[in-house]
Order: C-alpha cells, then sequence, then structure tokens
C-alpha cells in the first residue's frame, strides 16, 4: 500500500465520513463553543490551499511558521499548508509565510507574508475587525474569497518530502498511526500548541485514527472537563 502523509489521512476520514462533527472548540474563559464537520473544515482547508499556492505561489519546498494556539481557526491553516505541499515549523524565521496571534507576531518578523487570528475573540471567525497588528493581514479576510471546494485541492507532497522540522511526512504519518489511539477515537485535549509535538498528539494523531478532537481552552476546572468529557461522549483525555 502506497505510505500516507499527514494530509491523505485527513482526505481518507474526509471521504469516509464528511458529515461527522470533526472538530470542537470551547473557550471556557469566552463562552465560545464551534463545531466542524470534516466538511466544514474541509471548505477552510481548501480555502487555505488555494491562499497558499494560487495567492502566494508557494508549494513544495516553501516552509510556513506556524505560531498559533490549539484553537479551531488553527487546524485549517495546519492542514492547508501541508495540503499546499509545505513544511510547517514553531519557529522558522526563515519561513516563507507564518500565521501568527497578536501576541506571537514578534516571531515573525522578517517574513515576507504574515497573517492573523485573533483566538482571544469570541467571533473569530470574522476577524479582526480592522484591528490587525501592524504587518499582520488578516487571515479570516484573506480566505474569505478563496475557492472552497475539496475537488480542487491537488496534494502534491509525497511521504519523502519534508513535513515537521527533521521529519518527512511518511515519517509523521506513522508516528501519528502508531500514537496507540483506539479507531474512532474522540480525544478531548487541554494541551496548548506549543509544537510539532503537540501538533501530532491532538490533531494529526486522532486524524490518523479515524477519530474526532475536542479542544478545550481556558479550563483548570476538573468538573467542567468532566463535564465536557460526557457531553462529548470523548473517549480519550490528553
Amino acid at each position: 500500500m502506497h505510505q500516507l502523509t499527514p494530509e491523505r489521512q485527513f482526505a481518507q476520514l474526509l471521504a469516509a465520513d464528511p458529515g461527522r462533527p470533526l472538530v470542537t472548540y470551547y473557550d471556557e474563559a469566552t463562552g465560545e463553543r464551534t463545531e466542524l464537520s470534516a466538511r466544514s473544515l474541509a471548505n477552510w482547508v481548501a480555502k487555505t490551499h488555494h491562499l497558499l499556492g494560487d495567492e502566494l505561489g508557494l508549494g513544495l519546498g516553501d516552509t510556513a511558521l506556524i505560531a498559533l494556539p490549539a484553537h479551531w481557526l488553527a487546524v485549517p491553516v495546519l492542514l492547508g499548508c501541508l495540503t499546499a505541499g509545505l513544511a510547517i515549523s514553531p519557529d522558522d524565521a526563515s519561513a516563507e509565510v507564518a500565521f501568527v496571534t497578536p501576541e506571537s507576531a514578534a516571531g515573525a518578523v522578517g517574513v515576507l507574508d504574515v497573517f492573523g487570528i485573533a483566538p482571544e475573540s469570541p467571533f473569530a471567525a470574522v476577524g479582526f475587525r480592522g484591528a490587525a497588528p501592524e504587518g499582520v493581514a488578516d487571515y479570516v479576510l484573506a480566505v474569505r474569497p478563496q475557492a472552497d471546494a475539496w475537488g480542487s485541492v491537488a496534494m502534491p507532497a509525497g511521504p519523502d518530502d519534508p513535513c515537521l522540522p527533521g521529519q518527512a511526512r511518511g515519517e509523521v504519518a506513522q508516528r501519528a498511526a502508531a500514537a496507540g489511539l483506539p479507531p474512532g477515537a474522540r480525544v478531548l485535549t487541554t494541551r496548548d500548541w506549543t509544537g510539532p509535538g503537540d501538533w501530532v498528539d491532538t490533531l494529526l494523531a486522532p486524524i490518523a485514527a479515524g477519530g474526532s478532537i475536542v479542544f478545550v481552552r481556558n479550563c483548570v476546572d476538573e468538573a467542567v472537563l468532566a463535564r465536557r468529557m460526557d457531553q462529548e461522549r470523548a473517549t480519550v483525555r490528553l
């Protein structure tokens, strides 16, 4: 069987059940709850893919700096970069494009194209509303006009192409599949994204297992977390 890449593992999950909830997001500080089906997420991924490839001309051989927290908007950024053929890094200042928050934007100084999200806003899906940091383009406004049909997404990278720092795509896909999650696992996680290990454990591994993810931010109350586990029928907690 042809060796998979992380983006092709996502494509398999999407084809198997496009209507299933794939990413559920809670911010206990703002009260936000957002849920994306596999199909809805694929629309956002396609838009990001086309922003990178069609508008910026990026692809194989290029790198994206991703300095984003574990947020539902960060998921299509990461998967969009992978489908477009880019490698991803949390701190590569020589990257061709960067995705940041206002707090992490300073780490992208020198990167030609920098896009930002507003994760602390309960209305993150509408962007910064004209208040993006200086030198940072609003990711939501930039992707909004892009094509969103999943069928228009071409995945040029193979298993030997770069993915994470020092790791090829086939290695990352194998690592995700070997994470030990049961098939169809619904993973609730409070872990933030601090680097590639978190990307694999909280996103790519559940995808490889044909599962789904519940992100819970800004919560240390065990009673609330137990309630979310029950409400969301989560089977694994990270």
